[in-house]
């Protein structure tokens, strides 16, 4: 029986879907043994920008017995649009989901969706390769003895018992080190690595430490030779898909060390905690090419943080950032709004404390209220209102009114065109010094004054861009601080008719 393995990403080219290949891996290295031979198990990957008849006719083509998607919140609704299309045309056809998407709503699932016939919950690679011996009879197969599957018996669904995760990680092949993946491919987005599994936090609102609840790292030594062979190849990025990667200073700082010793002209993505960074960790992100840091705080409210079950030291993500600031490296601070207790007025305070260091870059977040996430069980408790389909935004909370949230959207445009094109930012500064005017204020007020453009031409960041002088006259008057306008204008010239400015 040929198996499919697949998925829908977000971008075009080739987006290495790595939980894929750690399931061909284990599929190919633990099924000789137990049955004498290996199925043929394919891997193909679609984008969002595909159409859904195009979609289907690829994969009837490929002739699948089984076919498993890796769901994820960006592509849960047209994959079921997929299952249901596909179980029209090949009803002997099976269909596993699995993935964050898909594991804890595997009860809402088997019962609304009849075209799923088997959800796995949880680490699968061990739970599908199970599955997969299993089902070499689809018709007689008994899927009650393995563990971390959900499935239909008759009119009756069937939750197993949840899978221990594996002790090792080390257990999984490498993707890369065993040939699974072409690293020559020309189209590659990036490359993304773990170098671990688990996540030492545990906020309310985040699924993943719950299908990974314990921390186990893969060997650095097989970390070292993936390093070294995809490095080789001289991608345009390494994403180390780590959801805190210097959770451990010590180990974090060997892996940087390996990557400047192999690096050719990589760029380095990682998402980081800001308190764990020292003058050394910042000295060898900077090294390391690394271009796209990401640091998720959420919000500074301390009645926030307890609610969500988040710890954050101020004193420590100062000197994080200063670190950060010395090395002049690009990372982006990461807020979300309809938090618990998260008003409009504190989130605003989080703007202007960030704001006042200087930082590369602040993204104020929707916040997702996902299925299995403690969150979304005490969300009626903190009056949080949200879709109950992907991507389960929530629209307003106790704390935050329906109008507020809408308006932080506007506001996050205003963050973009004012701080982070670079155009306006400098002026930001110095009106505030001068005028004593909170940058949040600012922010507010470019929003209302962005809302009289009605029609809104192709290359509108631009066109912003050359009305910021008319903003500039717009807040000077606003505020009573007509001289000022003159005193700036010279320097918002320059940027507005610099060609590295956009």
């Amino acid at each position: 029986m040929k198996i499919l393995l697949s998925s829908i990403c977000l971008e075009a080219g080739t987006d290495i879907q790595l939980a894929l290949y750690y399931l061909k891996g284990y599929v190919l290295k633990n099924r000789p043994a137990q049955t004498g031979h290996s199925p043929e198990v394919v891997i193909q990957v679609f984008n969002e920008n595909q159409n859904i008849p195009a979609i289907i006719k690829n994969i009837i083509r490929l002739k699948p017995g089984l076919i498993g998607f890796s769901c994820y919140l960006w592509n849960i609704e047209k994959i079921l649009n997929i299952c249901r299309r596909l179980k029209k045309i090949r009803p002997g056809l099976k269909i596993v989901l699995g993935g964050p998407e898909a594991s804890p709503r595997a009860q809402d699932l088997l019962a609304k969706e009849k075209a799923i016939d088997i959800v796995v919950r949880g680490e699968g690679e061990e739970s599908f390769a199970q599955l997969l011996i299993r089902m070499e009879h689809p018709a007689t197969a008994d899927l009650s003895g393995i563990r971390g599957v959900s499935f239909r018996k008759g009119i009756e669904i069937i939750h197993n018992p949840q899978r221990p995760l594996l002790r090792n990680a080390g257990d999984i092949p490498s993707p890369y080190l065993s040939g699974l993946i072409d690293l020559k491919d020309k189209n590659i987005v990036d490359v993304p690595l773990e170098t671990m599994r688990g996540c030492s936090s545990r906020c309310d609102y985040c699924y993943y430490h719950k299908n990974f609840p314990v921390l186990r790292y893969f060997p650095l030594k097989r970390v070292e030779k993936e390093l070294k062979l995809i490095l080789s190849h001289k991608p345009h990025e390494v994403y180390l898909m780590d959801p805190t990667f210097n959770s451990n200073p010590r180990r974090a700082k060997k892996i940087l060390k390996m990557f400047i010793r192999y690096n050719q002209g990589a760029n380095l993505h990682v998402e980081l905690k800001a308190e764990l960074v020292d003058e050394e960790m910042a000295g060898l992100l900077s090294q390391a090419n690394a271009y796209n840091i990401e640091i998720g705080i959420q919000s500074t409210n301390p009645r926030t943080l307890k609610a969500i079950n988040r710890r954050f030291n101020k004193e420590k993500f100062i000197k994080g950032i200063r670190c950060l600031n010395k090395f002049k490296l690009y990372y982006e601070i990461q807020l979300i709004d309809a938090l618990p207790h998260q008003n409009y007025d504190s989130l605003m305070k989080s703007l202007d404390w960030l704001y006042s260091m200087h930082p590369a870059k602040v993204v104020i977040f929707r916040l997702a209220v996902l299925p299995g996430t403690t969150l979304r069980n005490k969300a009626k408790s903190f009056g949080i209102e949200y879709s109950h389909r992907a991507p389960y935004f929530a629209w307003k909370s106790n704390a935050m009114a329906y109008a507020e949230v809408k308006n932080i959207e506007k506001l996050a445009y205003a963050m973009d065109r004012l701080y982070d094109s670079q155009v306006f930012q400098k002026t930001l500064y110095a009106f505030k010094a001068k005028a004593g005017v909170k940058i949040s204020a600012i922010l507010q007020d470019w929003v209302i004054w962005e809302s009289r453009f009605k029609r809104k031409p192709v290359d509108y960041p631009e066109f912003l861009n050359r009305k910021s002088p008319m903003f500039l006259q717009y807040l000077c008057r606003k505020h009573s601080k007509a001289r000022l306008y003159t005193d700036l204008l010279p320097g918002l010239l320059k940027r507005v008719c610099s060609p590295y400015h956009k």
